[in-house]
């Protein structure tokens, strides 16, 4: 690899810090009694919220497989300290207290209830959740909790339960998942609520761990460890990412999809569900449903379908005129439907670098994933391995409910996976222009006189060459982050911390292109949904590069016109005090001056 070359590790290397911890965060509700304390109240003493929940229910392990693991993600803390390996650098802001409760929750101050205390005694949750927080109580009354037997087939499910639990439900109420008492208030989690009573439901979801990320059993993970959400927290601006927090925890607790108080399954089957996640700038999940032929259906039907029934008993076609979200992505083959998304994804979110069929990587993408031998981080896609071969069947066994299997063949294999070969070689034309860019000086300024890498200063303290390997160890501990960065995956960063001098507008171009546009083609194509597949994503990315190799003309005409009038153009920008002045890159010098 060229010089420059090298730190492109990083695009697939930083998730080396995704990979660290193999396990989620749950997140919760807000407390039953969020109401105002009492003005000039003393605050509560923190309390850690995971305190015992009912005597009968035994303490499950689903999450958490180990101390270790458990010490980093489920131990209470407060708002001292984050999540992650990062955890030390950064104080949660108050809201994490519900995305994270079994690390971050503060137990409110309950003297404002004190009348209310002795008004309604310890079983009567919903006499007095009535007058505090109704819509919850209402929620709740119109749920299966309330009544267990609503139905032949969910007294048939309560049954089973029951039989698990060895006694008898008549209704499930507040004190099942949050403990009978105040002063032991839990906040609900898979661990030490749901997954008592649907336990197959929980170890489904958690089966997804063996794919690594993307999933929604990692979810959290993957919101906490990418860098640049602790340079956000280091410059005071931890909150702006409030959109991501309460998108990646939700899919970590039942109440993601089976929103709270009602914990419908019904609901949870409807593409709309999905959608409050699934939809915007790279993932337009639900976008591109909704508007292909699968969604108008949906749109111009749905009204007389029957959500009631499990997927198991729908007949497509007649009960659901459409494939829905849950439908499709829950199937696991067999006639068979499970709470794991996971076990058909051939191009995990089209992320990852595939090994193409009749094309040679020309760019430094040829190197990924750069020796680096940390799951999911040393993952090429291969299209044609015994495991995508087994997930490609039941793939097009999915689609064959309601195509013939010859069409979701040809679909899946000439046209999907094709469209993606060829996008991820647009990508390594973009990657090449940067990396001639970079290795001709002609990126200003260049990487050591502007902003490094988000949390550089850190990196190789906290990771070490285990993780960071032989490369990229060595340079982060002598570069602290001033070597180029970008491409995927890392480069995605770019959307969210800038820094003078950094990124450059080619650089940015790429990221859009890869991270934004074809990404958008992926979603429109695997949808059939046209306009999503061309012109939202595969036009501007085509744009996208045309621009980036216009730059790269531009950029190498200024240095040529330089380099014959003899001025050295530096581009010194200063770090901003705002942005890095508290941090150690800033206040010890590490970072180099312009010679």
């Amino acid at each position: 690899m060229t010089r420059w070359s090298l730190p492109v590790v990083l695009v697939v290397g930083m998730f080396v810090l995704l990979a660290a911890p193999r396990l989620v965060q749950s997140a919760a509700p807000e407390e039953p009694a969020a109401a105002p304390a009492a003005p000039g109240a003393a605050p509560a003493a923190p309390a850690a919220p995971t305190a015992a929940i009912a005597a009968d229910m035994p303490k499950l392990n689903l999450m958490w497989p180990d101390e270790k693991d458990k010490k980093i993600w489920e131990e209470w803390v407060g708002l001292e300290m984050g999540d992650g390996p990062f955890r030390s650098l950064y104080k949660p802001i108050p809201m994490q207290m519900y995305i994270a409760p079994t690390r971050h929750y503060i137990r409110p101050d309950m003297s404002g209830f004190a009348e209310l205390m002795k008004k309604f005694k310890p079983d009567q949750c919903e006499e007095c959740h009535v007058e505090v927080t109704p819509g919850w109580v209402h929620q709740w009354e119109d749920s299966v909790h309330a009544n267990p037997r609503k139905t032949p087939y969910h007294a048939q499910k309560t049954a089973e339960i029951e039989k698990v639990l060895g006694r008898s439900i008549n209704k499930v109420t507040c004190a099942e998942c949050h403990g009978s008492s105040h002063d032991v208030l839990q906040m609900p989690y898979m661990d030490n609520a749901c997954g008592h009573c649907h336990k197959d439901q929980a170890e489904q979801f958690v089966s997804e761990k063996k794919d690594g990320r993307p999933s929604h059993y990692l979810s959290w993970v993957s919101e906490v460890v990418p860098p640049w959400y602790v340079e956000n927290y280091r410059r005071g601006e931890g909150v702006s990412q409030v959109g991501c927090d309460i998108c990646h925890p939700e899919m970590q607790r039942c109440d993601g999809c089976h929103m709270r108080h009602r914990f419908d399954a019904k609901e949870a089957r409807h593409p709309e569900t999905c959608g409050k996640c699934h939809m915007g700038y790279d993932h337009p999940d639900f976008e591109s449903y909704d508007m292909s032929a699968m969604g108008v259906v949906y749109r111009g039907t749905h009204e007389g379908w029957n959500f009631d029934i499990p997927m198991e008993q729908v007949v497509p076609g007649r009960d659901w005129k459409a494939p829905t979200c849950a439908y499709c992505h829950m199937y696991q083959g067999g006639g068979k439907w499970a709470h794991n998304v996971t076990s058909k994804g051939i191009w995990r979110m089209g992320v990852y670098k595939p090994k193409q069929r009749n094309y040679e990587y020309k760019s430094s993408l040829k190197d990924a994933p750069y020796g680096i031998n940390v799951p999911p981080l040393n993952r090429v896609i291969d299209l044609d391995s015994p495991d995508n071969k087994a997930k490609r069947a039941k793939w097009i066994e999915t689609c064959s409910k309601c195509h013939s299997p010859r069409f979701a063949s040809i679909y899946l294999n000439q046209t999907l996976d094709e469209l993606m070969l060829l996008g991820w070689q647009k990508t390594d034309a973009a990657m090449a222009v940067l990396d001639g860019l970079f290795k001709d000086n002609c990126i200003v300024p260049d990487a050591e006189h502007r902003d490094p890498f988000w949390v550089g200063d850190k990196m190789a303290d906290i990771f070490g060459p285990e993780k960071l390997g032989p490369a990229l160890y060595p340079l982060f501990k002598e570069k602290q982050g001033y070597f180029p960065l970008y491409g995927p995956i890392l480069g995605t960063g770019h959307h969210y911390v800038t820094g003078p001098g950094r990124p450059n507008n080619v650089e940015l171009l790429l990221e859009e292109q890869w991270f934004g546009a074809f990404l958008r083609s992926y979603k429109g194509t695997a949808h059939a949904q046209q306009d999503y597949s061309w012109w939202y994503g595969w036009a501007p990315m085509l744009q996208n590069l045309a621009k980036a190799q216009d730059w790269a003309v531009q950029l190498r005409r200024i240095k040529a016109l330089e380099d014959k009038a003899g001025i050295k153009a530096d581009g010194y920008l200063p770090s901003d005090p705002i942005i890095y002045g508290h941090t150690e890159v800033y206040t010890q010098g590490h970072r180099p001056m312009p010679k």
